[in-house]
């Protein structure tokens, strides 16, 4: 069934007035927040996301030769290519991500023509939102509808993973795919990465209020912080597997600490976090089941404390918006969102916390020297195609 908003009711005018046509192919796709669970998605770990109310709309035209125009329209960037030059190009940014989409469906299609592309969204980036997750998930519906199929949100998210690892030579999980791709307006997603499944769940954020707080803190390469931490918990189920097939997630944190006599100090702490983790996501879900959301809430808040202690992702920065967060009244939960070492915290707040919270902000810039950018958010729709 077709869906109309806002969204696709802008993008497909820019898409109009940039190339003269009227697109055969709008989607768009929202930016995805991570509640708990991110950390262990690497080892077929589960989480618990959302579809964040910002999003990546594309808008797709046929063309009657080979030629491909790409509109940023954020950016007022054009970029230009054809159908035998989808190869990867450093110097063309955002428009690799639809390249990359558009190379998975071309060679399946007798006879492709070229194709008018417009991007537009409003996901903000680098804050471990999902921008580059919405790009990509938007870009590969836009072209397998462009090219004539319609392939399962599963399938969809395989093609996208095969793609990371073909044209971007990176490993990648379908985790977030499958969380996007899945996602239902106004409802959580309790993403299994081992199984490759999306289960809908209620929102329990009813008559509460959501702050996400930049903590504008400039972040170093994490890849191989987070590579470690999940070598670690690799390490330590080889060391408690020997040649048997458990996962990690099977694991209860008594068995775990049969084996901690075997373990460096530090290969135990980040397999405690993922063992911890996974029950602490498990606890959310029962919680969001039953709407309770003074438990969800504790819980949020022991996962953040377990990131910083065990998992030792945080930094001063956001344990200092953390800590003041939780000590208003009507802030029920506070925690870090992304990969770690700065970005976002998402706060849960009540009608009359939000005053007292905004101020706290002005005691952080006072202590560190720089302000953090605070934005109200919502849980928000899932996929749209026309």
């Amino acid at each position: 069934m077709k869906t109309t908003t806002l969204e696709t009711v802008n993008i497909t005018q820019l898409h109009r007035m940039e190339y003269e046509a009227s697109p055969d192919v709008v989607v768009s796709a929202p930016g995805l927040v991570r509640l708990i669970g991110e950390h262990t998605t690497a080892s077929d770990g589960i989480m618990l996301a959302f579809p964040l109310d910002r999003r990546v709309s594309i808008a797709v035209s046929l063309r009657r030769d080979s030629s491909i125009r790409f509109l940023a329209a954020d950016l007022n960037e054009r970029k230009r290519t054809n159908l035998s030059n989808l190869k990867y190009k450093r110097e063309d940014r955002w428009a690799n991500f639809i390249k990359a989409a558009l190379s998975a469906y071309v060679g399946e299609v007798a006879g492709a023509k070229g194709y008018n592309i417009t991007v537009s969204g409003d996901v903000p980036q680098s804050l471990g939102l999902g921008s580059a997750t919405a790009i990509q998930c938007a870009a590969a519906k836009a072209a397998a509808l462009a090219a004539g199929f319609d392939p399962s949100p599963a399938d969809l998210a395989r093609t996208i993973v095969e793609t990371d690892r073909s044209y971007f030579d990176r490993q990648t999980r379908a985790a977030n795919y499958i969380a996007t791709l899945s996602a239902s307006s106004g409802e959580f997603a309790f993403v299994d990465s081992l199984h490759g499944t999306s289960e809908p769940l209620a929102s329990v954020f009813s008559g509460v209020r959501l702050m996400l707080t930049d903590s504008r803190v400039p972040r170093p390469p994490l890849d191989s912080e987070i590579r470690q931490r999940s070598d670690d918990c690799e390490t330590g189920l080889a060391l408690m597997n020997g040649s048997g097939s458990r996962r990690l997630r099977d694991y209860s944190i008594d068995e775990l600490d049969e084996y901690m006599g075997l373990m460096p100090e530090r290969v135990r702490r980040h397999c405690a976090f993922f063992v911890e983790e996974v029950q602490r996501v498990r606890e959310c879900k029962e919680a969001a089941i039953h709407g309770d959301l003074a438990s969800f809430a504790k819980i949020l808040n022991k996962s953040q404390a377990s990131l910083r202690n065990s998992y030792e992702i945080s930094c001063p920065e956001i344990d200092w918006l953390v800590k003041r967060a939780l000590e208003i009244d009507g802030v029920l939960a506070s925690r870090m969102i992304g990969k770690g070492f700065g970005g976002c915290t998402l706060s849960i707040l009540d009608d009359d916390a939000i005053e007292g919270y905004k101020a706290r902000l002005d005691e952080y810039e006072r202590i560190f020297g720089f302000k953090p950018n605070a934005l109200e958010i919502s849980v928000g729709a899932g996929m749209i195609a026309e």
